[in-house]
């Protein structure tokens, strides 16, 4: 009996024990004699499935109170700072989208005007062509 105990025991501690091992080591620690530390683990379980859950007080904890008016100065103190900083990221977007517009503005002129220089060149493009003086002023050496 007392090998069949050790050999439960082993089991039980590898958790490897059905619920029916369990049930027979626990008969057989109450028959036998010996394994006075087995039957004390096993008696102290069964105690805590008796002993009923109760409910623990907990000390109440002290809760300070905010003054109201102090915490509506703060509010307002937050909105006035937030508004100030949105203004103001506002207005560097505002001044980077006219100096943009700006910048635009003025190559749409210089594009205007060397369209216009071109179209004041093109009677030059005739002589690209040419590849003499002589053929310039219509003049031959022979």
């Amino acid at each position: 009996m007392n090998a069949r105990i050790e050999d439960l025991l082993a089991k039980y501690y590898d958790a490897e024990t059905s619920l029916a091992e369990e049930h027979e080591l626990k008969v057989l620690l109450r028959a036998s004699d010996g394994f006075e530390a087995e039957k004390m683990l096993f008696g102290s379980l069964a105690n805590f499935r008796k002993v009923e859950p109760c409910k623990i007080s907990l000390p109440e904890a002290k809760v300070r109170k905010l003054n109201a008016s102090w915490m509506s100065w703060a509010a307002s103190a937050a909105i006035l700072i937030g508004s100030f900083w949105g203004w103001q990221i506002y207005e560097q977007k505002q001044a980077e989208q006219a100096a943009y517009e700006e910048v635009m503005m003025a190559f749409a002129l210089i594009q205007t005007n060397l369209s216009k220089g071109q179209a004041q060149l093109q009677p030059m493009n005739n002589l690209k062509y040419l590849n003499t003086t002589d053929q310039i002023f219509g003049q031959s050496k022979k």
